[in-house]
């Protein structure tokens, strides 16, 4: 690194500073924070702390090393770096349900403009027929990801289509759940844990300080695989018009386990630990048997009110609820509550900012006590969940094993992991029966 060199990273260093810190200003100024806003105001500490490292660092810098990063400036993740020297991770390190995994890719040097416009199924349909027409962009980034198992790694602008299909169709995403790429098999995000609160005190009095407290959760990128069977014929006739089909097969697959295991994973190896089964999520069972939904609430029926008293708990920890997940069937039935007129009951005004979110991924089978027709619903406030997804992922074609029904099958390998920032921001009511 020249002094020119040197000069440009202080100025990129000392321009983060000053953006974080005017953030942390704000944060501060204003009104009581919000759990996020907390955690979002402790990972801005710790970026600065960090940052004044770094520029510590550049300023000493004599040219004799050549290790010199940059945070992502968010204060959890540290830059990659590689035998070039530091690499810079841009944005945020976990990215809102509008904020785009492609667009991050790109902003992280993920694919150029000779990437933009890239098409998954033009690609796939090049791999598995050897036709290329109206593909030469495709064919060009093929050369990229050539493994030497005979599979394919997805060139990661075409692999963020997909998991932004993926996102968008899953539940939990929908409800505010946040992507974490990651760049590594594992990856720690800060949380905080614990904060000083302010006490009165009397003139010249001595001030007892409050630390904030903080530890993390660390993502390890875990396997997932998904097969999807397509026929040959799909592959020679398919036209622009067709365009997707294969890309949006890959998202809907990927988008509902990742919904299963974000909500209900076990947590044994290898299969991510979901918010069920996470320590300090407010469990509340509806009796021996559960409870059937209807009304009048009496002894093993309940009606709306207890989806308020879900969000109620997630309140009492200082969160503030904003979906909760459910199976159709829950929501189908809630909607069928009749007064003894027969009239429609409607949600109550409580409610009216927690959209009802359904999958089919939340059982309406299970055992308990002597019933086996309950379900579950999940309430929280979401952005207290994240996903982590790695920046690429896998194929392999299996073309003798469908070969005699004129298909092949693709099979996609996925890494990724489901960690609860806040445990306390959910809540899951077990035993409903309809």
């Amino acid at each position: 690194m020249d002094i020119l060199e040197q000069l440009e990273l202080l100025d990129t260093l000392n321009a983060r500073h000053a953006r974080i810190s005017a953030e942390l200003k704000a944060l501060s100024d204003g009104a009581d924070m919000t759990p996020g806003q907390k955690v979002r105001s402790g990972n801005l500490i710790i970026a600065l702390a960090k940052l004044d490292e770094q520029i510590a660092k550049v300023r000493a810098f004599d040219g004799s090393a050549d290790d010199v990063g940059i945070e992502s400036g968010d204060g959890a993740r540290p830059a990659s770096r590689g035998n070039a020297g530091g690499h810079s991770l841009r944005g945020a390190e976990v990215l809102r349900k509008d904020e785009s995994f492609v667009q991050w890719s790109r902003d992280n040097g993920h694919g150029g403009r000779e990437h933009e416009g890239l098409n998954f199924d033009k690609y796939v349909k090049g791999l598995v027929t050897g036709e290329w027409k109206d593909a030469d962009a495709e064919r060009k980034a093929l050369s990229e990801g050539t493994l030497s198992a005979g599979g394919y790694l997805v060139p990661t602008p075409l692999a963020g289509n997909v998991i932004d299909l993926a996102r968008n169709q899953s539940r939990v995403f929908q409800a505010g759940a946040q992507l974490v790429p990651m760049t590594a098999q594992t990856l720690k995000i800060a949380r905080l844990t614990g904060e000083g609160t302010p006490a009165w005190r009397a003139e010249n009095a001595a001030i007892t300080p409050g630390d904030l407290t903080f530890d993390s959760v660390t993502f390890t990128a875990r396997s997932m695989a998904r097969l999807v069977v397509i026929s040959r014929e799909l592959f020679e006739d398919s036209n622009p018009a067709a365009s997707g089909v294969i890309a949006n097969a890959f998202a809907a697959q990927i988008a509902l386990e990742l919904d299963r295991a974000a909500l209900r994973g076990s947590g044994t190896a290898p299969e991510p630990r979901g918010i069920l089964n996470q320590s300090g999520v407010t469990l509340t069972s509806h009796g021996t048997n559960g409870s059937t939904i209807g009304s009048p609430p009496s002894a093993g029926v309940m009606g709306w009110e207890f989806l308020v008293q879900a969000a109620g708990a997630v309140e009492n920890n200082n969160f503030t609820p904003n979906a909760q997940v459910m199976a159709p069937r829950t929501n189908q039935s809630l909607s069928l509550l009749r007064d003894t007129t027969n009239q429609y009951i409607a949600p109550p005004g409580y409610l009216n900012n927690t959209p009802r979110l359904v999958t089919k991924q939340v059982p309406t089978n299970l055992t308990v006590g002597s019933s086996s027709d309950a379900s579950e619903v999940y309430t929280g406030q979401w952005n207290m969940l994240g996903i982590g997804i790695r920046t690429s992922f896998e194929l392999e074609f299996l073309r003798e094993r469908y070969a005699d029904n004129l298909q092949v099958g693709i099979l996609a390998h996925l890494r990724a992991d489901v960690q609860v920032f806040q445990p306390g921001a959910f809540a899951v009511d077990l035993g409903v029966r309809s």
